[in-house]
């Protein structure tokens, strides 16, 4: 089984802050050309099968990644986004300072009144989980950010307390393999095909912790490649012991590094030269 999953791209409400949870507003004009830019990524994966959010803003989404291909989206509740409950429909600002506190800082104690809390919808996914784990082929799920939060969580077996320290971008690659009765995460939140001129030919990925031993010819490498699924795992660790990486703008030099995922140890593997692009470049 190898599961593909990604966020819906930009809506009208994460444009201006607004907490939409079950609620939901169309994709932006950006938002369409995320999607769009996900679906050059995806060209060429054998994907049999697409479970989608019944959210509008997911569905949309899923429409254009599969557009032109045999698969059919099917909507799918247990990937619907979190239940918010008062908090939906308030600018992220607006929110009480303790519950702003837990929402960032303290997921396990996050439970605005009339929502579903994280526990309930982490049962939710989980069940999804353990019915792919009983399936064959490739498969795309497209949902929200808490979503795949939660996600993440299942697939390396971490508490709750964990879920919020990673940034899940609208239209990032994520991708995981389950065999041999478990789950391997191989890359997580990569957005580098967000770039205006991405191009699936011409770029080149190297997933952590395989080292480089090739650049093939014509490749764009931006710096810190290695990185996607080293974050995917200990973002913390990533965060701390290369500053900015998380988060960087693709107009500085770097280098290339080798993460071992089991004792967080990185070794440096050679310069990678810098690509200028739009806007921030997340991992």
């Amino acid at each position: 089984m190898i599961l593909y999953f990604t966020r819906h791209g930009e809506s009208e409400w994460n444009l201006i802050h607004r907490i939409q949870g079950q609620h939901d507003s169309p994709l932006t004009e950006r938002g369409i050309l995320m999607a769009q830019q996900l679906k050059k990524r995806l060209k060429g994966l054998e994907i049999t099968r697409c479970y989608v959010s019944p959210l509008g803003r997911a569905v949309q989404t899923a429409a254009i990644l599969t557009e032109g291909t045999a698969v059919v989206p099917v909507t799918d509740e247990r990937i619907r986004e979190v239940n918010l409950g008062e908090t939906e429909g308030l600018i992220m600002e607006e929110l009480r300072p303790d519950l702003l506190h837990a929402f960032y800082h303290e997921p396990q104690h996050f439970l605005p009144r009339g929502g579903e809390g994280y526990q309930a919808a982490f049962a939710r996914v989980s069940d999804l989980m353990r019915e792919l784990e009983t399936e064959d082929g490739c498969v795309l799920v497209v949902a929200h950010a808490l979503i795949l939060r939660l996600m993440r969580l299942y697939l390396l077996k971490m508490p709750l307390s964990e879920m919020m320290n990673v940034h899940t971008p609208g239209c990032c690659f994520c991708e995981a393999q389950y065999h041999s009765g478990q789950w391997e995460l191989k890359a997580f939140a990569d957005d580098r095909c967000q770039s205006p001129d991405y191009d699936p030919a011409r770029w080149a990925y190297f997933g952590s912790p395989d080292p480089v031993s090739r650049i093939p010819e014509g490749a764009v490498l931006t710096p810190y490649s290695e990185l996607a699924a080293a974050y995917a795992h200990a973002p913390q660790h990533v965060e701390t012991m290369l500053n900015g990486i998380v988060k960087h703008d693709g107009t500085t030099e770097g280098f290339l590094y080798r993460i071992n995922l089991s004792d967080n140890s990185i070794t440096p593997l050679g310069p990678a030269p810098a690509m200028r692009i739009d806007g921030n470049f997340y991992l």
